[in-house]
């Protein structure tokens, strides 16, 4: 089965992708917040600081960030000038959207493609980190693509649904 870009399965397919990606960033935040806890409880009171949890704490809010960026995006969770944009009309907005949108999918497409070389050159070198766990640096960085791809499509999704929006004469 093939989708059509603009299909409504491939609109519900972005969609469950983006809201997914939201959960795992909801799952890092969790899992980030138990590791803090555990280094703040053990440094202060049993004089036992842990040698992961900075680090680890580190990477996962590269995680958290970009596995977090799609469904912020999706959900309009993003701040915008609302006494600005309140004022337009429905059709001005869905202009503007488009406009905006666009030069967010240029932004987060050179995320894509920069954010892959860096993850890729470190894979092949096997970069670890230069603190004490000395962790691959691969796992983290390669979510950086992943979380501007996913992004990427969110954008192209509202990009299409502005157009639609428009070609329907301004009609939801």
């Amino acid at each position: 089965m093939t989708l059509h870009p603009a299909s409504p399965e491939a609109e519900d397919r972005i969609d469950k992708l983006a809201a997914a990606s939201g959960w795992l960033a909801g799952g890092v935040t969790l899992v980030m917040m138990v590791a803090i806890v555990r280094e703040v409880v053990g440094r202060y009171f049993f004089h036992c600081p842990s040698d992961w949890s900075l680090e680890l704490s580190e990477y996962m809010l590269v995680a958290l960030a970009y596995l977090g960026a799609p469904y912020t995006e999706l959900t309009d969770g993003n701040i915008r000038i609302d006494f600005i944009y309140g004022r337009y009309t429905p059709r001005v907005r869905a202009w503007a959207d488009i406009f905006i949108n666009s030069l967010a999918m240029l932004w987060s497409g050179m995320l894509v493609w920069q954010g892959w070389r860096l993850a890729w050159e470190s894979w092949q070198l096997g970069a670890r980190s230069s603190q004490a766990m000395a962790w691959p640096l691969f796992p983290s960085q390669v979510l950086v693509p992943i979380g501007a791809l996913l992004v990427c499509l969110v954008l192209m999704l509202k990009i299409w649904r502005s157009i639609r929006f428009l070609a329907a004469g301004g009609k939801r």
